[in-house]
């Protein structure tokens, strides 16, 4: 079964793949005449296969090569979209040939870590995913945000396409210290106001310096009261948070209810006055990552000030063959003046050892997402042991606030 790259020939017959596994009907006419930049698409043809037909994929899936923060630094990471198998030719294994595949291009084109939104988390898990983050949405009464009082040296300004660079731009500062927030960099993301309704505001002072901003979409009919689902509300203190929620309140004259989605530990939710909020009842997707290249992950974000010495870490992962990335293997960490340095194998580290770390590959993939410690990992049930004192440094080394995926504006 070879796993071979697809081909602008092969889109018809992946748009054919894709909505039948996930809905929706094939129009051959939206089929694009070449693959996205920036995407990565592997497949698996159904001729060679035991009834198998030509023209047909018997499983295709897409790596995005995304750039997420972490921790302050930020790393390249396969977002992987699209995976589907054939009705025909499922229950072959083309599952797991694929997605071995998938974890070792990511490997070969340098993305050392891997996320994904699940929809049945059990069968990524066997190949070495980890939920790592939710992603939820609170539902929001209008009411509550009347009484806020106005913020002074705060202003509105609309976002256009002269002022979206100054979002984007707020937007990276705004998120630099967070753990797995996409950097939304072309060439997946465009330069442009997103579309489908999209909306969005900036704050600023008194002197004109960008401090926070509130995006949203307008919903119309909607029975449930919810009129506007906010994408994003992020400020750089909680006046900046307080101000965009006061500006979201002037919206109860055309509606009764918000939903607003949240970063894990959303510092929104300390400026939120009342008792009103509920978290919204619907789906709660799941955030799912895996450690392709442990050094590259470790080298990707700076090391906490003042931090200074070494552990030895041992990752093992059975999930897929030898080989097939750098997740598993020994290594000497260190850390010093600011930075994060990888020795692989056993590499004397002097009196500066101050002792071992073994974990498998799902407490790494759930450490070196960040925000989380070895405690957090063993209470998962998770494969996690250390010497007392490398264990507080490590966990120093990864942390910052819990993971948190918000794919787009």
């Amino acid at each position: 079964m070879p796993v071979r790259d697809l081909l602008s020939a092969d889109l018809h017959a992946y748009g054919m793949l894709t909505s039948q596994a996930f809905g929706g009907s094939f129009d051959p006419g939206a089929v694009p005449s070449e693959l996205s930049p920036g995407v990565t698409a592997l497949g698996i043809d159904s001729a060679p296969l035991p009834g198998g037909q030509e023209g047909v994929l018997a499983a295709a899936a897409e790596i995005r090569h995304d750039r997420i923060a972490l921790g302050g630094g930020t790393a390249g990471c396969g977002g992987i979209g699209g995976l589907a198998v054939h009705p025909a030719h499922r229950g072959d294994g083309l599952f797991r040939e694929l997605l071995t595949a998938v974890i070792a291009r990511c490997d070969a084109e340098d993305l050392p870590l891997s996320m994904l939104y699940p929809s049945n988390p059990a069968i990524y898990r066997a190949l070495g995913y980890q939920v790592v983050a939710r992603v939820e949405s609170l539902v929001v009464p209008l009411v509550d945000l009347q009484r806020i009082r106005a913020v002074p040296g705060r202003r509105p300004v609309p976002v256009t396409e002269a002022t979206m660079p100054r979002l984007r731009d707020l937007h990276h500062r705004l998120s630099a210290e967070d753990n797995g927030m996409l950097r939304r960099e072309g060439p997946l993301f465009g330069t442009g106001m997103p579309g489908g309704g999209w909306a969005a505001m900036l704050l600023e002072d008194e002197h004109g310096t960008d401090r926070g901003y509130l995006s949203w979409t307008r919903r119309s009919g909607a029975a449930d009261g919810i009129g506007l689902e906010v994408h994003e509300l992020m400020g750089t203190d909680r006046e900046d948070r307080l101000a965009l929620l006061r500006s979201l309140g002037s919206w109860s004259t055309v509606t009764e209810r918000v939903r607003l989605r949240l970063r894990t530990e959303d510092p929104v939710l300390d400026a939120l006055p009342g008792g009103g909020a509920r978290p919204d009842t619907g789906p709660v997707p799941l955030v799912m990552m895996r450690v392709i290249d442990t050094a590259g992950a470790l080298r990707s974000r700076p090391a906490p000030p003042g931090s200074r010495g070494a552990v030895r870490l041992v990752v093992e992962d059975g999930t897929v063959p030898a080989g097939t990335c750098r997740a598993a293997g020994t290594y000497l960490v260190s850390a010093a003046d600011g930075r994060i340095d990888v020795e692989e194998g056993t590499a004397d580290a002097g009196g500066a050892l101050l002792g071992e770390i073994r974990v498998d590959v799902h407490a790494a993939s759930l450490l070196l997402a960040g925000g989380r410690t070895l405690a957090d990992a063993r209470r998962l049930g998770l494969a996690a042991s250390a010497d007392p004192a490398a264990e507080g440094f490590f966990d120093a080394l990864l942390a910052g606030p819990r993971p948190s995926v918000m794919d787009s504006f």
